[in-house]
């Protein structure tokens, strides 16, 4: 079909605004049918009601030729049907000139700005419902602004807010996915303290999952990026001062938390100063000065429970519940200790956090072994060891481990079971504590084995781990050399950040004089210069099978009836 050239300019075709302008094909909406019944309306009205007038432009021969034959267009009805936004076929036919590519890029440009708008209203939306312990709701909001946002810095801010509480949930490995898209975007910007903060995260998500190794080149990274005056180092030495304590290196553990509290005094920081004393505490446990471990714990709940524990995360109210009734339970006060317990149980349950509920159910369950019911502790434990292998918690799997290992050690000495389940579970366990690198824990688990060699009667294999064992120097006093955590007894920490006995101090190096660090033995021994050697690694790796990297080892029910039913009868005479 052919339509001539004044009907096509008059319904919105191509103008010509040159006498020698070539010819184009144009296609309109409409179908033959209704050109043929005269359904065409020009600004509203009918087509069999325009006069020639209307439908002719201008007779102007300096604009048109009258004189020359009309030019026919072919029709074509594919147009409408092909492409609906008509961006391609309109350049492809007329050209850029008439490509409605700034309507649609105006479009465009607006609806991006809307969602970046609606999106920073969101991530406010979820910062308030965070503040007000919404965890959960905070999250649904964010991951909706996730998709919103365009600007990447917040974006990394945004991702940063995620990573934040997932770790709230105990759920690390999505953790360290956000960790990682932050690190993405620090990259593309160059920013160092965006590079700085995504190291950070990336240390604390790895230090979780007992990769130690790797969140202390990540924490190193991060000091390296941070040129702020910011909080941010204080978290970097925190991080390195807990991956050293759980690697034995007590006195560069001491060194940093001494570094991150004078951050956190400077910045006026109430949660790293928490962390801090958290960490203080769990130091002065392992080292077994019971009093100072007690201290520090008291000093971070206090500092939860100050004028400005709303804008602290409740996470970290809840690790100080826990150090606080691991404080206790080393004193030996029992009650106080299961009730710090439940409340931390309690808050964890409301929060969802499933990191605090492992911790929490392994020092439920080392209350009630040093209550002497073994029964409730190995199902605590065996709750303990699921709960941190759902998470890939690494550390909160090996710590209940240990657990279980000191509840069949005791069953063993009392002749209720064989040397053989003790002896298997104490070789798994000592297969995941060299992987993850807690040389202290290997130690104990060495000489563990030691003596169940020796009562077995193999005292080649009990003198292999003795030696095995003492591989690795524990600390030692700085003034007597006496090994250090053998007995719960007061200790002072010096200025070069090593530990003497209290017993030990003398008068000119107390808090109020000038001491150096020559005095201590520790300082002028050679050892000191050269770090102390490793031990050796197991010769059977652990398989796929073996655990942390499949099933934990499940507990025989035997071993657990046989307590349960030694502790009906106790019961039983009691009552008697």
């Amino acid at each position: 079909m052919y339509l001539s050239r004044s009907i096509i300019r008059r319904f919105g075709g191509v103008r010509r605004g040159r006498q020698d302008a070539p010819a184009r094909q144009v296609t309109l909406s409409a179908t033959p049918a209704e050109h043929v019944m005269g359904f065409h309306r020009v600004a509203g009205v009918p087509a069999h009601q325009l006069s020639a007038t209307r439908l002719l432009s201008s007779p102007d021969p300096s604009r048109h030729h009258i004189e020359d034959p009309p030019e026919l267009y072919p029709f074509s009805e594919e147009y409408a049907n092909e492409n609906r936004n008509g961006a391609i076929r309109w350049g492809s036919r007329f050209g850029p000139a008439h490509r409605p590519s700034g309507v649609l890029e105006c479009f465009r440009v607006c609806r991006s700005r809307l969602d970046q708008y609606f999106a920073r209203r969101k991530i406010e939306r979820g910062l308030r419902l965070y503040m007000q312990n919404e965890q959960r709701q905070a999250v649904k909001v964010w991951l909706s602004a996730l998709r919103g946002v365009r600007h990447r810095t917040d974006k990394f801010a945004l991702l940063g807010h995620l990573y934040k509480a997932y770790m709230d949930f105990g759920k690390y490995r999505e953790s360290l996915e956000f960790a990682n898209r932050q690190l993405g975007i620090s990259e593309e910007l160059d920013s160092a303290p965006m590079r700085a903060e995504a190291y950070l995260n990336l240390a604390m998500a790895h230090q979780n999952l007992g990769g130690l190794d790797r969140a202390l080149s990540y924490a190193r990274h991060a000091l390296y990026n941070d040129c702020g005056g910011g909080s941010t180092a204080g978290f970097v030495h925190l991080t390195v001062a807990v991956v050293s304590m759980e690697l034995g290196a007590v006195s560069k553990a001491m060194d940093g938390f001494m570094k991150a509290l004078g951050v956190a005094q400077a910045q006026d920081n109430d949660v790293l100063t928490l962390q801090v004393y958290v960490g203080l505490s769990e130091l002065w446990r392992r080292l077994r000065d019971l009093e100072r471990s007690f201290g520090c714990a008291s000093r971070a709940c206090d500092v939860g429970r100050g004028h400005n524990s709303l804008n602290l995360n409740t996470r970290h109210h809840r690790n100080a519940l826990l150090q606080m009734a691991a404080a206790l339970r080393a004193k030996g006060e029992l009650g106080d200790a299961h009730d710090y317990v439940n409340e931390a149980l309690r808050l964890a349950s409301v929060a969802g956090d499933q990191g605090c509920y492992a911790r929490a159910m392994r020092l439920a369950g080392d209350v009630y072994r040093r209550k002497s019911d073994l029964g409730k502790a190995l199902r605590h434990y065996e709750v303990a060891m699921g709960a941190g292998q759902s998470l890939g918690d690494r550390l909160a799997q090996m710590e209940a481990m240990d657990g279980a290992a000191r509840c069949l050690d005791e069953l063993r000495l009392q002749g209720r079971i064989c040397n053989c389940r003790p002896l298997e579970f104490n070789t798994r366990l000592l297969e995941v504590a060299t992987s993850v690198g807690s040389k202290m824990l290997v130690r104990r688990v060495r000489l563990r084995l030691a003596d169940i060699y020796t009562a077995l009667g193999d005292n080649n294999a009990a003198a292999r781990q003795k030696r095995a064992a003492s591989a690795w120097a524990a600390p030692t006093c700085g003034r007597c050399r006496e090994p250090l955590a053998e007995r719960p007894e007061p200790l002072v920490s010096l200025p070069c950040t090593h530990f003497v006995h209290l017993a030990c101090m003398p008068e000119s190096w107390s808090r109020r004089s000038n001491r150096g660090s020559g005095e201590c033995a520790e300082c002028a021994s050679p050892r000191a210069r050269a770090p102390p050697p490793a031990p050796p690694a197991p010769r059977s790796l652990p398989s796929q099978v073996d655990f942390p990297f499949g099933t934990p080892p499940t507990l025989r029910d035997s071993d657990i009836n046989s307590v349960l039913s030694d502790h009906s009868s106790q019961q039983a005479t009691s009552s008697v």
